[in-house]
């Protein structure tokens, strides 16, 4: 998603979007239905950093944040976002004989049943709920309404016929598909694949079905883990796109005030000769193999970052190779790239452990600019900084969320709204003490 991510945010602004809740059931950890919400309550704390005023009325926060004990289920709440926006477009290599790579919830009678998932959404200022039926084979139940008006009105509903082993689609009365079309998209969905992915092999477009498929494509990113290289993803911005090269230095003087550039250097290396050895074997086009054993070269570009330092009243510059960099200010260079794309696309970003590798003060700032910067842009982040609850000028009760694991293994997902704790206390105390739960029993 992130390569996809690198071409779109080089390009174009797209139509303020913003995801409501996502409901989730019988997935990995969350065994009964769950909801998390980005609808902001009545408060009004820090309303133009954090609410975004739909067309409808509708409040949504443009941020939340999830505390919880290790192994409590906070990467699995991220990853239930990750599964959506992946299965929308997944089309597997294998065909309709691949699982569908969900991941029920293992412990007791609900291992053998479906998944849940339904997602609320606006695009284009219109409300629309996707939903998803799904086991480890097949796509049972799908569908896609949205709200020209306060009634919704179907896009398609899909269902699955167990006795001809194949998935039925019809689509709404108000969506203008020729019958030409219906059958190709037919065709194309198969069992363990999403209506929308079997739309994206037809060449036909219809409205109501393109302004989703856009959505999902460019401003519902790929969730961040902990172990994510986005080096990549911010070095095809930065060598691309001068206004984005300018965010990334800004971006990176807080990891690093020494860093005055970011240089990429052609450089020629010699093949190993065990690698020529086994040429033949890699998985590249004939005529770059021939190349590669006439030549015995690689061609490379290097990622050099260029460091502003001032010894004796002489200011110097020096230039040093992406591994010579500390994992911190790699992790942050990285983390500029989307950073970008999401204030600038108003799109959904979703960071499991937003800190690792970086000083708390630098997370705090990070939070910080996303909400002055932020138009539509959403960031949902799980974290153990318990630091940020101190910092109240970037906190409302209705954006932060906790996970509890339960005694039968599942995940109890819960907001700080749910608890009448006024706002003028201290956070950060009251869940060090264990008031709100979330945190390790030692």
């Amino acid at each position: 998603m992130f390569l996809i991510g690198i071409i779109v945010f080089l390009l174009h602004e797209i139509a303020g979007s913003m995801i409501l809740d996502l409901k989730i059931q019988n997935f990995l950890s969350f065994k009964q239905e769950t909801t998390f919400s980005f609808e902001a309550t009545a408060d009004k704390t820090l309303e133009d950093y954090y609410v975004a005023v739909q067309e409808d009325g509708t409040r949504i926060l443009k941020l939340g944040m999830v505390y919880g004990a290790n192994a409590s289920g906070k990467s699995n709440l991220v990853e239930a976002f990750r599964f959506v926006s992946k299965f929308v477009h997944r089309v597997p290599p294998e065909g309709r004989n691949a699982e569908t790579d969900f991941v029920p919830f293992s412990f007791g009678k609900t291992s053998d049943e479906p998944g849940v998932f339904e997602l609320t959404f606006y695009v284009e200022g219109k409300k629309h709920r996707y939903s998803l039926v799904v086991d480890e084979e097949k796509v049972l139940d799908e569908r896609l309404v949205f709200y020209p008006g306060a009634q919704p009105a179907t896009v398609f509903c899909r269902t699955f016929d167990a006795e001809k082993n194949i998935s039925i689609i019809e689509f709404g009365s108000k969506i203008k598909v020729s019958e030409q079309a219906r059958e190709a998209i037919q065709l194309k969905t198969l069992k363990n694949t999403s209506v929308i992915a079997g739309y994206n092999q037809v060449n036909i477009s219809v409205e109501e079905m393109e302004r989703v498929n856009k959505w999902f494509l460019v401003q519902y990113l790929d969730s961040i883990d902990p172990y994510m290289d986005l080096t990549d993803f911010t070095d095809e911005g930065v060598k691309k796109n001068p206004e984005i090269k300018k965010h990334t230095l800004e971006f990176l003087k807080e990891a690093d005030f020494n860093i005055a550039d970011v240089i990429f250097e052609k450089k020629i290396r010699d093949i190993p000769k065990s690698f020529l050895k086994v040429i033949d074997k890699a998985p590249l086009a004939p005529e770059e193999i021939a190349r590669l054993k006439k030549e015995k070269v690689f061609h490379v570009e290097e990622t050099l970052f260029s460091h502003k330092i001032e010894d004796g009243g002489e200011v110097l510059y020096y230039s040093l190779p992406e591994e010579r960099q500390s994992k911190g200010t790699l992790r942050y260079y990285g983390l500029a790239g989307p950073f970008y794309h999401a204030v600038k696309q108003d799109a959904f970003l979703p960071i499991d452990e937003i800190g690792s590798a970086l000083h708390p003060l630098l997370v705090i700032h990070f939070i910080k600019e996303f909400l002055k910067k932020s138009n539509r842009a959403q960031l949902l982040f799980t974290t153990h900084n318990m630091t940020i609850l101190n910092e109240k000028d970037i906190l409302r009760k209705d954006a932060i969320w906790f996970t509890e694991k339960l005694k039968d293994g599942s995940t109890d997902l819960f907001s700080l709204a749910d608890f009448n704790f006024r706002k003028e206390l201290s956070f950060y105390n009251a869940y060090k003490i264990g008031k709100f739960g979330g945190i390790p029993e030692l």
